[in-house]
């Protein structure tokens, strides 16, 4: 039976479509911005749903409320960044163990599609599209555990990221290098092997964020190149 969706609110909204406009960097860093402004980015909406979208971004650290001064974006931190890809390490890894384990031939089935659309967006060589099959793809692993608590984190994780510096393409490897990336990890879901499918999960994260902190190092002068095993191979 199809369960009815509940409508968004105001808040639900403001606070997607804030956090869209941080990740595109239509919003810029350290900058004060007043609730009555943002609520006119919004298309006219009220401070209050505004505000209160504002203390959702803050409790995952996207953004700070400066009472009576405004709310301010902020950067993502070389720990912040690091913290985020040990936080999917604990997460994602035993969460796809336990997904290859209870998956039925529906969840393959689907599986199978979405990959097939990611492999479609990587050969293609559509940026945008790639990242989004990306994230959608490892979402679909994820849901079929069922744990809307851990779901939420690694997405707001993911979106730290995204915000510290947008992903590693084009910068440190094309859309078909990031979907052969989850070539193995996608063969032993399929296969049933939970053990190989945790393992490459484990192996596609550390990858990621080896790339992603070797390229933010390159250009940002608060940050230096450190070996990222010392702080992920822990995990």
């Amino acid at each position: 039976m199809k369960l009815i969706q509940k409508p968004r609110t105001l808040t639900e909204e403001a606070f997607e479509i804030l956090q869209d406009a941080i990740i595109n960097n239509h919003l810029q860093f350290n900058v004060l911005y007043s609730a009555t402004e943002l609520g006119q980015m919004l298309g006219g909406i009220s401070r209050t749903p505004v505000r209160e979208a504002a203390q959702m971004l803050e409790k995952i650290g996207i953004v700070k409320i400066e009472k009576n001064k405004g709310i301010r974006i902020l950067p993502t931190s070389f720990s912040t960044m690091i913290e985020s890809f040990q936080i999917r390490l604990m997460l994602e890894v035993p969460l796809i163990r336990r997904a290859t384990e209870v998956r039925t031939l529906d969840d393959v089935e689907q599986l199978n599609q979405i990959f097939a659309e990611f492999k479609q967006k990587a050969t293609s060589g559509d940026i945008t599209g790639t990242l989004k099959a990306d994230r959608d793809y490892h979402l679909a692993l994820l849901e079929i555990v069922g744990n809307q608590k851990a779901i939420d984190i690694i997405s707001n994780t993911r979106n730290q990221v995204l915000i510290a510096g947008s992903a590693t393409i084009p910068h440190s490897r094309n859309c078909l290098d990031t979907f052969n990336d989850h070539l193995e990890l996608h063969q032993a879901f399929i296969h049933g092997d939970s053990e190989k499918a945790a393992l490459f999960m484990k192996t596609h994260i550390i990858n990621t964020a080896t790339l992603l902190i070797h390229q933010e190092s390159a250009k940002r002068q608060n940050w230096s190149e450190l070996n990222t095993d010392n702080f992920l191979n822990w995990i």
